[in-house]
C-alpha cells in the first residue's frame, strides 16, 4: 500500500503543469501575479504573467494558469502547504551565469602583497561569494582554477553562488603562459603539459613519460577536478611581442577536441586576435574566451578600426558555426578605470567591498597596476624595439601612443561585439574578473559593469539577456540544472523591481535573490554588513 501511495504522489508532482493535476507542497513558496521572463532552448524568450511555485531548491510549478494545490486524487487528500509572495509589478528572472571568472585572484593585490596582509585576504574571501550574489550571479565558471581550496573555501560560505570549474589550464611545453611566468623547466615537467608530438621544436629529456601527457590522459585528470571544461590558450605577435614561445599545433588541438567531446566537456580557447581566432575557427573548438582586439601586427594599421573584409568572414564563420563567444569587454575596459581611478570613487563598491579593503586600496602600496599599465610601452621598447620604432613615428609622445592605441583596441571590441551581435552569433556573457588582480574588476559590480559595456556597443537586451542566462547553461552542457525558469530546474532566481528587456540598470534593480530555493534579501548581501 505504501509503494501505491508513493506512486500516486509521484505522479501528481510530474503531472504539476498540466490543468487537472494537483500539487503535493511542504514549506513552499508560491509566487503570484508574476512577470516571467526567461528564454528557452530554442533561445525564444518568453515574457507574460505567470504562478511560480518552488519548493526545496527546485521549481515545481511555472504556468500561466493558476496552479491546483489542493483537492483529491481518488480517496487521497493532497493539501498544500506553502507560501505565498504576491510579486505584482515585479520581474523574475533566472539567476545570472557569469561564465568567465579567476575566484583565486585578489583585486589590487599581487602575490607578495596577499602573503603581507591576511587579514585583508580574509575578509575579502569572506565577502567574494556575497558580492556576487549581489550582482544576481547564481552561478559562476572558474576557467582557470590554480587553486581548487579557494573554491573549497567559498563553498563552506552560507551564502554561495554555484561554482563550477575547467580544472587546470591546459597547456602546451612553452607556450606563452610558461614563457611569460618565466617557470624553470624542472616545474614545466612537473606541470600536466599536454604533449604536442607534432612539434618538432620542443625535445624532452628520457626522464619524462611521455604517455602521461597525451590528450586522453589530460582529460582523466581533468575529470579528476571535477572539470565541467577544458580551458587553453593560442597567442601571437599581436600581443606586441616577437614570438619566442610555442603555440598547439591544429593537430594536437584536434585531438583534444575529441577527447574532450567524448567525456562531453566543451573546450575553450583563449584568442584575443585575427590570428588566433582563425586557429580557433579551423580546429572547431566550443567557445572563443575574448573579443579578437588585436587585428594586425602591421605598426602602419595598429589604429584601424574599420572592419577587414577578412576579419568579417572569419566573424560570419564563427557565428554560422554557432561557436562561443565571449567578448569580455572589462579585459580591456578596467585598465582605463585603473588610470582614471574612477571605480574609487565608485559608491557601488561600498557594496562590493569591505571597508577595510577599500581603505586599503587608497593607499600608494596599490599603484603598481597603474604604474605597469603606464609603463607597457617601455616594455614592447625592450622587448620589440623593432615595432615600437615603426609605430612611434606616428605619434608626439609615448602617452599619446599608450592613449590612441588603447582608444583603438577598445573601439574594436565594440565592432566585433556589434557585428557577431548582428550576425545571430552564439554570444556568451563573462566578465574575466579578477583579470590580472585589477581591483578594477570587483567580484560581481565586475559583471554588472559587463552588461553596460554590451548595451554601449549596441546589442540588443533581448541578446544580453540570453547571453547571461540560457546560452550559457548550453554552452556548458548546464541546461538541465540552470538558465532558464522551467519546472525540474533548480531554483535560481531573481526578483527584479526593473525589466530588463527594457533598461540595462534593470539588472541593478535586484529586490531579492533566490539560491536554490532560498530566499535572501539583497541588501544583506552588501559588504556594508561587514562594518
Amino acid at each position: 500500500m505504501k509503494k501505491c501511495i508513493v506512486l500516486i504522489f509521484g505522479i501528481l508532482l510530474l503531472g504539476c503543469n498540466h490543468e487537472n493535476s494537483y500539487l503535493l507542497l511542504d514549506d513552499a513558496i508560491y509566487f503570484k501575479n508574476a512577470t516571467i521572463i526567461t528564454a528557452n532552448q530554442h533561445g525564444e524568450i518568453i515574457n507574460n504573467q505567470s504562478h511560480l511555485i518552488v519548493q526545496s531548491d527546485s521549481i515545481v510549478y511555472v504556468g500561466e494558469k493558476a496552479p491546483q494545490i489542493k483537492g483529491k486524487y481518488n480517496t487521497i487528500d493532497v493539501k498544500g502547504k506553502y507560501n505565498t509572495i504576491d510579486v505584482k509589478g515585479k520581474y523574475i528572472i533566472p539567476g545570472l551565469i557569469d561564465s568567465h571568472v579567476h575566484l583565486a585572484n585578489i583585486p589590487g593585490l599581487n602575490f607578495k602583497q596577499r602573503k603581507n596582509n591576511p587579514e585583508l585576504v580574509s575578509v575579502y574571501f569572506e565577502q567574494l561569494p556575497k558580492s556576487f550574489l549581489y550582482y544576481g550571479f547564481t552561478a559562476l565558471i572558474d576557467l582557470n582554477n590554480f587553486a581548487p581550496n579557494i573554491i573549497d573555501r567559498i563553498n563552506t560560505a552560507s551564502f554561495k553562488p554555484d561554482i563550477y570549474t575547467c580544472g587546470e589550464q591546459v597547456q602546451v611545453m612553452n607556450d606563452f603562459m610558461m614563457e611569460m611566468e618565466e617557470l624553470p623547466l624542472r616545474h614545466r615537467y612537473q606541470s600536466s603539459f599536454l604533449y604536442d608530438s607534432y612539434n618538432e621544436n620542443v625535445e624532452f629529456p628520457d626522464s619524462i613519460d611521455l604517455k602521461q601527457h597525451t590528450p586522453r590522459k589530460v582529460i582523466e585528470n581533468l575529470g579528476k577536478e571535477n572539470a565541467i571544461c577544458v580551458k587553453t590558450l593560442y597567442e601571437d605577435e599581436t600581443t606586441g611581442f616577437k614570438k619566442f614561445w610555442e603555440s598547439p599545433t591544429k593537430h594536437i588541438m584536434k585531438e583534444l577536441i575529441d577527447e574532450a567531446h567524448n567525456e562531453n566537456l566543451p573546450v575553450i580557447l583563449h584568442a584575443t586576435s585575427f590570428e588566433g581566432q582563425s586557429f580557433a575557427e579551423s580546429v572547431d573548438v566550443d567557445i572563443i574566451a575574448h573579443g579578437m582586439w588585436n587585428w594586425t601586427s602591421n605598426p602602419k594599421e595598429l589604429e584601424h578600426t574599420k572592419l577587414p573584409k577578412a576579419h568579417q568572414d572569419l566573424l560570419k564563420s564563427i557565428s554560422n558555426k554557432k561557436i562561443g563567444y565571449q567578448p569580455t569587454f572589462r579585459t580591456l575596459f578596467a585598465e582605463d578605470d585603473v588610470l582614471t581611478e574612477s571605480l574609487l570613487r565608485d559608491e557601488e563598491m561600498k557594496n562590493v567591498l569591505p571597508k577595510i579593503f577599500i581603505d586599503w586600496l587608497h593607499t600608494e602600496e596599490t599603484q603598481w597596476i597603474k604604474k605597469r599599465l603606464l609603463n607597457r610601452i617601455n616594455f614592447i621598447k625592450k622587448v620589440n624595439p623593432e615595432l615600437y620604432k615603426q609605430a612611434r613615428a606616428n605619434f608626439e609622445s609615448d602617452e599619446e601612443m599608450r592613449q590612441k592605441l588603447t582608444e583603438a583596441v577598445k573601439k574594436r571590441l565594440e565592432i566585433i561585439a556589434k557585428f557577431l551581435s548582428d550576425n545571430n552569433a552564439n554570444l556568451l556573457f563573462g566578465s574575466d574578473g579578477v583579470a590580472m588582480n585589477m581591483y578594477t574588476n570587483p567580484p560581481g559590480y565586475n559583471g554588472f559593469l559587463e552588461l553596460t559595456h554590451w548595451d554601449n556597443a549596441g546589442i540588443s537586451l533581448e541578446t544580453i539577456f540570453k547571453a547571461v542566462t540560457i546560452n550559457n547553461a548550453k554552452a556548458f552542457n548546464l541546461i538541465d540544472e540552470i538558465g532558464s525558469i522551467k519546472t525540474g530546474k533548480k531554483a535560481n532566481l531573481l526578483i527584479l523591481n526593473k525589466n530588463p528587456l527594457e533598461d540595462i540598470n534593470a539588472y541593478n534593480s535586484i529586490e531579492t535573490v533566490i539560491v536554490k530555493g532560498r530566499l535572501i534579501d539583497r541588501v544583506l548581501l552588501s559588504a556594508q554588513n561587514l562594518e
